[in-house]
């Protein structure tokens, strides 16, 4: 910020800004949940399927990362209404009570991401 800013006035968030910040988010949360999938998994043989898997899931998330980050609308929008749907499927897989003990914590993952990517699609507050 080349100016300083009086106590009150708040520097405005430009579309190309909300991006930006959608792409880092998306990329954060994403880690998360899967550190979280990861840690509440069961004991399990850890193959190479399992590796590939994981980086598989990495790849994608730095591609839609980069592809978030440079302001591709349709493609946020479209991640933001899969992103609400996973939600209230697991919202409802929550309530119902036959749930992975993770789905607490992954629903948060969720939600933050949702709100990240409608943002920046439908210039939310």
């Amino acid at each position: 910020m080349d100016q300083d800013l009086d106590v009150g006035q708040l520097e405005p968030v430009t579309p190309s800004k909300k991006f930006r910040q959608a792409g880092y988010g998306f990329m954060g949360l994403s880690v998360l949940y899967l550190l979280i999938a990861i840690i509440f998994l069961p004991p399990f043989n850890f193959r190479m399927s399992t590796v590939l898997y994981i980086t598989s899931f990495v790849l994608m998330i730095v591609i839609l990362t980069i592809l978030i980050y440079r302001g591709k609308k349709l493609l946020v929008q479209i991640l933001a209404v899969i992103y609400g749907a996973r939600s209230a499927f697991t919202l409802y897989s929550l309530i119902s009570g036959d749930t992975f003990v993770a789905v607490p914590y992954l629903l948060s993952c969720l939600l933050l991401t949702f709100y990240i990517l409608g943002r920046a699609a439908w210039n939310w507050p």
